[in-house]
């Protein structure tokens, strides 16, 4: 025999009369799907340490060689390479974080073995988009080119304002009349900030010094650093705590 039991309708007599007792809720956990199926995002990025400038698309790091995402600027030797260079050393001093993003779909390493990231300074300064407003650079190696696509390619073509020349080179929008940047006098200050490179220093007939910089001089100091560490040119070859000598 099989006893059915219904409970449908039952009353409960420590309620008020004629009402019906509530069933107890239990609210459901939820699905795995609801959290689960959300579009995947690229990582907030890795903090490092900023190193050394090797040009304007390219930093060295406390993680290794970094090529930075889609922009080209011009090669050693090409008219704006100082410059495109010296742009990144006003902004990062040895030692500065840095953070390394790597989109979705992006190759982890160039064909050099670099890294490719995003990168950007500690106060949220895009160095590949800094690079194209001030017109250092082209956008580059993106979708357009046959390379995979990047969250902020479309941006960076906007922002573009030097051109490519007909042979690939990257023509800045000071290298446009082969113009040669104005020097300003050495009683400007920090004068150095305006060389590139030692040898460009030596060069100048404004009558800035021209070396050597002491490292452990203050007075020299900050002169020091700007050439030996943030021009890329690596101004203290020797290593003996003397710039441009």
């Amino acid at each position: 025999m099989v006893l059915i039991v219904s409970l449908v309708g039952c009353v409960d007599e420590s309620s008020p009369a004629g009402e019906q007792s509530r069933p107890t809720i239990v609210e459901s956990m939820p699905s795995p799907t609801d959290e689960q199926t959300a579009t995947p995002t690229a990582p907030a990025g890795d903090a490092v340490t900023f190193v050394s400038v090797v040009d304007g698309d390219t930093i060295e790091t406390s993680a290794g060689m970094v090529r930075i995402i889609g922009i080209d600027t011009p090669e050693r030797g090409e008219c704006g390479h100082g410059e495109a260079s010296v742009a990144i050393g006003r902004l990062l001093s040895v030692g500065d974080p840095v953070r390394l993003e790597l989109p979705l779909g992006q190759n982890d390493r160039d064909r050099h073995g670099r890294l490719v990231r995003y990168v950007s300074t500690e106060a949220g300064v895009d160095l590949g988009l800094m690079q194209l407003e001030a017109g250092n650079a082209i956008a580059r190696y993106d979708s357009t080119d046959g390379y995979p696509a990047h969250p902020h390619e479309a941006r960076y073509r906007a922002a573009q304002i030097a051109s490519r020349g007909s042979d690939g080179s990257v023509i800045t929008i000071m290298c446009r009349d082969e113009a040669l940047p104005t020097i300003a006098p050495s009683t400007d200050v920090r004068w150095w900030e305006q060389y590139s490179s030692c040898a460009k220093l030596k060069k100048n007939t404004v009558g800035s010094p021209t070396g050597s910089f002491d490292r452990d001089d203050p007075g020299q100091a900050e002169i020091y650093d700007w050439f030996a560490n943030r021009t890329g040119n690596n101004g203290d070859g020797g290593g003996d705590g003397l710039a441009c000598e």
